[in-house]
Parts: C-alpha cells; sequence; structure tokens
C-alpha cells in the first residue's frame, strides 16, 4: 500500500498560458512550480489523482492514525495521514454515486455517513440518491450498513456515534439500527427557506448552514433538538447560499455575566466562521460566495448571531488584480480552521489562506496556492508529529493536492494577492460544470 501511496503522490506537470499583455499584472517571483502558482509560504508537496473527481472529505484521529475519509463520484477512500507528506490508502469502498461532496463521521471512526441527492448519475447509479451507512470500524474493509431512499444533498451527524442524522433537508433520521433507518417525520428546521450543511462542533452543539443560520442542542434528545439563538447576514453583498461554518475554541466558551452585553472583544468559543456559496457566477463582482465572520456573544440567551467581518473577490478587469470571469464560478466552498488560520478552497482559485482575528473576527489573506487549471472543493489542515501544517485540497479535476504551509515566512504583499486571482481565470473543466449545475438545481428542486 505505501508504495501505492508513493506512485500516487506525482507530481501534476501544468501547461503554462503566454505572458499577459503589458496592462496585466505581472507575478515574476511567481513561476508556476509543478503543482501551480503559489505565495513563499506555500509549498507543493504532490497530487494523488486517484480521487478525482472528489469534492468531500474529513479529517480525524483515531487512536494514534490520523486519517482522511475522502468521498467521490467512485467511492469513499480512507487514508492514512499521520505523516501528511506521505498518505497511504488504507481502505477503499466502491460506491459511484453523486453529488459526491458530502461525508461525515462518527467520533470514534466507525461509521461514515455518506448522502446523495441524486442529481447527476441517478439514471445509471441508483445509489445516487438516500442516505447511506458504512461501517468502518475495519477501515481496510468498508461494508454497506443501510440505506434509507430520501434525497439530501447533506447531512450532519447530530451525535457522537452517527445514530441520528440530520438532512440538509431539514429531517431528522433516527439511524440506531442502520439496517432500518427511519424517518422520524420532525424537523430540525422550520418548513421555510434551504438549508445546505451543519456543523457539530467539539461541545455537541449544531449551527446550520441556512438563513437564517440556527444553534442547535441535540445533546439531550436529538429527535426533538432545542433552538438556542438563530441570526441572518446583514451584508447585502454576501447574500448567496449559506454552506458551511466552524464555531472555534468551542470546548473553552463560558457564558457571559447576565448584566454583560455582546460587544467585543469576542471570548473564546463566541466565534463563527462561516461561508457561502455562488454556483455557475461567472464574475466575482456579481455577488460571489464569500468567507464570513460571526459573533455568538450571548447566543445562550437567545441573543442572534451577527455578520463582523466578510471577504469578497471583487470583479474587475485584469489590471487591478481581480478577475473579470471564470467558467465555473468565483465562489468559496468547503474550508476548514486551524490555530487562526482558514485554509478554503475557491473554486477556479485553487487554495486560499485566510488569518482570522479570534477577538474582533478580522479577516486577512495571507497565501495562497492557485493550479492553473483548478476546481477546488475542499480545504483541509493536517499538521504532522513535528507541527508541520499541510492542507489537503480535494479537486474535482486533479484529485488530492497536498500543500504544506509556513507560518514563520512572511505572507505576500497584497499586490501578489490581488495578481493572484487573474491567473486561472476561465480555466474550469466540463465535468465542474456540470457538477455545480447539478448542484444548483438540486438546491432549486429539492
Amino acid at each position: 500500500m505505501r508504495r501505492i501511496a508513493l506512485l500516487a503522490l506525482v507530481p501534476l506537470v501544468v501547461a503554462v498560458a503566454p505572458a499577459p499583455a503589458s496592462s496585466a499584472p505581472t507575478l515574476p517571483q511567481l513561476g508556476p512550480g509543478v503543482g501551480g502558482f503559489m505565495s513563499d509560504n506555500v509549498t507543493y508537496v504532490g497530487t494523488i489523482p486517484l480521487d478525482s473527481p472528489g469534492v468531500g472529505g474529513r479529517m480525524l484521529k483515531v487512536g494514534d492514525q490520523m486519517r482522511f475519509y475522502v468521498t467521490g463520484l467512485k467511492g469513499l477512500t480512507i487514508y492514512d495521514v499521520t505523516n501528511p507528506a506521505l498518505p497511504t490508502p488504507i481502505g477503499f469502498f466502491p460506491f459511484w454515486h453523486a453529488q459526491n461532496e458530502d461525508v461525515d463521521v462518527s467520533d470514534d471512526g466507525n461509521r461514515v455517513i455518506i448522502s446523495a441527492d441524486g442529481s447527476l448519475l441517478l439514471p445509471v447509479a441508483p445509489t445516487s440518491v438516500g442516505i447511506h451507512v458504512i461501517d468502518t470500524s475495519d477501515p481496510t474493509s468498508p461494508e454497506l450498513m443501510g440505506s434509507i431512499n430520501s434525497s439530501n444533498h447533506t447531512t450532519t451527524c447530530a451525535d457522537p456515534k452517527c445514530e441520528w442524522l440530520y438532512g440538509s433537508s431539514g429531517t431528522i433520521y433516527d439511524a440506531r439500527n442502520p439496517a432500518a433507518i427511519v424517518n422520524t417525520n420532525t424537523r430540525w428546521k422550520p418548513n421555510t427557506g434551504s438549508a445546505h450543511a451543519l456543523n457539530r462542533d467539539e461541545s455537541g452543539l449544531l449551527v446550520s448552514d441556512s438563513n437564517p443560520r440556527f444553534v442547535l442542542d441535540p445533546r439531550e434528545d436529538p429527535a426533538n433538538p432545542i433552538v438556542i439563538a438563530q441570526g441572518s447576514r446583514t451584508n447585502s453583498k454576501d447574500d448567496s447560499l449559506q454552506h458551511n461554518n466552524v464555531r472555534p475554541n468551542a470546548l473553552e466558551w463560558a457564558p457571559r455575566e447576565e448584566e454583560e452585553d455582546a460587544s467585543l472583544p469576542l471570548r473564546p468559543g463566541e466565534l463563527l466562521i462561516g461561508n457561502s456559496e455562488s454556483n455557475l457566477n461567472a464574475q466575482c463582482g456579481s455577488l460571489p460566495g464569500g468567507l464570513s465572520t460571526w459573533t455568538m456573544a450571548n447566543f445562550d440567551r437567545g441573543t442572534a448571531m451577527t455578520q463582523l467581518d466578510w471577504f469578497l473577490p471583487k470583479v474587475g478587469d485584469y489590471s487591478d488584480g481581480s478577475p473579470p470571469g471564470n467558467a465555473l464560478g468565483c465562489s468559496g466552498h468547503w474550508f476548514t480552521y486551524r490555530d487562526g488560520l482558514v485554509a478554503a478552497s475557491w473554486y477556479e482559485h485553487g487554495i486560499r489562506i485566510f488569518s482570522v482575528d479570534e477577538t474582533s473576527g478580522k479577516i486577512a489573506q495571507i497565501g495562497f496556492f492557485n493550479p492553473v487549471a483548478t476546481e477546488a472543493g475542499a480545504a483541509h489542515w493536517v499538521a504532522d508529529a513535528q507541527g508541520n501544517e499541510y492542507v489537503y485540497s480535494v479537486d474535482y479535476a486533479r484529485g488530492i493536492d497536498i500543500i504544506k504551509f509556513d507560518r514563520s515566512v512572511p505572507p505576500p504583499p497584497q499586490s501578489e494577492l490581488d495578481a493572484s486571482w487573474a491567473i486561472a481565470a476561465g480555466q474550469a473543466g466540463p465535468l465542474a460544470a456540470l457538477e455545480r449545475y447539478a448542484c444548483r438545481l438540486s438546491l432549486t428542486t429539492g
């Protein structure tokens, strides 16, 4: 298996387009390596092409082993990424399905939940509809435990064992007996508005990706979660689909005193990081999906969550460093967080690294990895035993890109960051366009 990993980690050589006209921004210090263009604080490690096309993933430490569970069009792959620079595939479950961006894993690694909404492959792949529970207690030999024919774009575990499942449709499912999953006909959200996903934080609370967002407490009775607070986006420039979220330091949260208001600075567990998604949006200035921060101060008393800051690339004409158009769209997608840094996938603009101030919510871009042709779908942090930090980028076109990020290297100047957004405009492949069209269709119709 290690030989397979070594063979899979091959550089992806890309063709470089001729230099743009003299009016366009130039990146003389950013010659493309075998992986693409990148800032000085990013090093390209390699690419695993086996999981293309794929987009969903979860990092989870099980015992002494760090695992990466990846879902793609062809099925589920489990990697040992304890050494992130040399991932080893340890298990594969063939499971042809679409859309393939959703995967959730129980805290012990014994169950994987995959849901599919049937948008793309239903005529030829019946597993493209339903919620599917896979036994991964032996990661080298995953087995299907049970399914329910219920369409959900994503499904989230509401408890550590993944026995209660919340679908993006708003429905709650009882999966204590995975051979006979039950649609409880109860809902975690009102019967209005769309939802894309939910995130269960370390404390066991759930925050929904919907408008409004809800803070849910399923810990006492996952069949009937308590709505603690909610909040709507306040930035009219960020009115796209709410996509996913992270609540850092949830275990460190403590309620404020009753007489205290919800003013800044934020305290541990009060910051929420979210993003939005805009499909088939060719221009960055036409309400693209972007990164945002929210305050959750006094959420325990029902105080509404509100937006603090947001990052949206703007439309441009190359001369100002902003991309004027894209094939797949200008939007963020799945992101993860680690110790003050966000790694976010950004469609045709690869992986973008941001710093986020945990007390104010201020966002600043500090790095990037942009292959010349990329359809980035998800970014996942992982570190080795020495604390070296890596990002795994699950990409529709390329498979899995692996980069190393060095915090000790100063971030690039703003001019370089601006110019980086124009590197690969219009380079998305046809499969990505079909995937995102199917995503929009599924969210519009169901």
